[in-house]
């Protein structure tokens, strides 16, 4: 049930996105297809079996889907939007001021500047295309704490921080041990737990949890509650 309780308590049933944000399940499915809202980021299927004293029984079978709650502030803003298309434009915009503000840019998406520290437009186009698909689709609402486009931004350099890390120590030193806690500290402002069920295999399980139990450091492992 940890896997439950853990989706119950930080995301939105898509029935009370309906009541708290006072829109119809058809117009709030019309803003998912035409993407200026996600997709839900967890379908919760269960199956209820009733029975009685008269030895029938009859079988339920319910689907919940939860959103993150960045949905709610979407779904007042969308009508800023004159299109779809407008809300896409912004947001990969948005992306790409993030990306050219931050003070370790070089990390994201392979480096996409020269040496001037211009930005290579065909390649940070491709890499922007593709954080829109995984906006739309819910990943960031799984992956991130805010769902924007500031921590799309600060997860993927801080992911790739920590790869860099791996893969240039030498020793489990003192500096090693630092840089860790620094890393640790930049992760965890932009990235989420995961699910329980999700944990061991999403990149805060596969990098930065084994590389804080290797320093003898998993005091500091993000805890669920």
């Amino acid at each position: 049930m940890e896997n439950l309780k853990y989706i119950e308590d930080n995301y939105i049933e898509i029935q009370d996105i309906i009541k708290i944000a006072d829109i119809s399940l058809e117009k709030l499915n019309e803003l998912i297809e035409s993407k200026l809202v996600p997709e839900p980021s967890y379908i919760v299927n269960s199956e209820t079996t009733i029975t009685s004293s008269l030895n029938d029984s009859h079988k339920i079978v319910f689907t919940r889907k939860y959103f993150h709650p960045v949905i709610l502030e979407l779904i007042r803003e969308h009508s800023e939007y004159k299109s779809p298309e407008d809300f896409k434009n912004q947001f990969k915009q948005n992306l790409l001021t993030n990306l050219k503000n931050h003070t370790q840019k070089t990390f994201a998406y392979g480096n996409v500047f020269d040496e001037n520290n211009i930005v290579d437009t065909q390649k940070i186009d491709s890499a922007l295309e593709e954080e829109w698909t995984h906006f739309c689709k819910g990943v960031y609402g799984i992956c991130t704490l805010n769902n924007n486009e500031n921590d799309i931004i600060e997860k993927e350099i801080a992911i790739k921080r920590i790869l860099n890390f791996i893969e240039n120590k030498f020793s489990l030193n003192d500096n090693d041990k630092n840089k860790l806690k620094e890393l640790n500290d930049e992760f965890n402002k932009s990235t989420s737990n995961f699910a329980p069920y999700q944990r061991e295999l999403s990149s805060r399980g596969k990098y930065l949890d084994k590389q804080l139990k290797e320093f003898d450091l998993e005091d500091l492992i993000k805890k669920y509650y």
